[in-house]
């Protein structure tokens, strides 16, 4: 059940039984934890704050579907999802250039795998989405090539209006 004007959403299992809470990165309410802030942060820096919570206190962070944390012994799955404003003629949504965090929260029923249960896949059906292994496999700059861009003619070597083979 989407509650739109709190930015959470209630995940309810057999009997309508309140088993999960997700956390809208826009527009849910700042949690935290402990003294780690967990919504709408840079996911780097929530990452390794979390990491490091999670050490002091014994706990195991491992990697969910998305590619970020996830501690079971908490009950806790972090997300992330783009981060939005108002646009300078202040009517419009404008995107901004980074990533900000939400997460899921279960009950302890749910907590060491929850996106394998029923509840949560009938929120958020990850089967069939392609699991992240937590690595980001970006090449350095000395890595890759560098192309030069005609605007309407070429992208590097590839030239509009080129064959497949060609």
């Amino acid at each position: 059940m989407r509650y739109q004007d709190i930015g959470v959403t209630g995940i309810y299992g057999p009997e309508m039984i309140l088993v999960g809470v997700a956390i809208d990165a826009m527009e849910g309410p700042l949690v935290r934890f402990r003294e780690v802030e967990l919504i709408a942060r840079v996911p780097s820096q929530a990452r390794a704050e979390i990491g490091h919570l999670a050490r002091r206190e014994d706990a195991t962070v491992r990697v969910n579907w998305s590619g970020d944390p996830e501690i079971a012994a908490w009950g806790v799955s972090m997300g992330t999802a783009l981060e939005y404003g108002i646009s300078s003629n202040g009517h419009n949504p404008e995107r901004k250039d980074r990533m900000i965090t939400s997460a899921l929260f279960v009950s302890a029923e749910l907590a060491e795998s929850p996106y394998e249960t029923g509840p949560v896949l009938h929120w958020c059906d990850v089967r069939e989405r392609e699991k992240n292994s937590g690595s980001w496999p970006v090449k350095t700059d000395q890595e890759r090539s560098h192309w030069a861009w005609s605007p309407l003619k070429a992208v590097g070597p590839l030239r509009f209006g080129m064959t497949r083979g060609r």
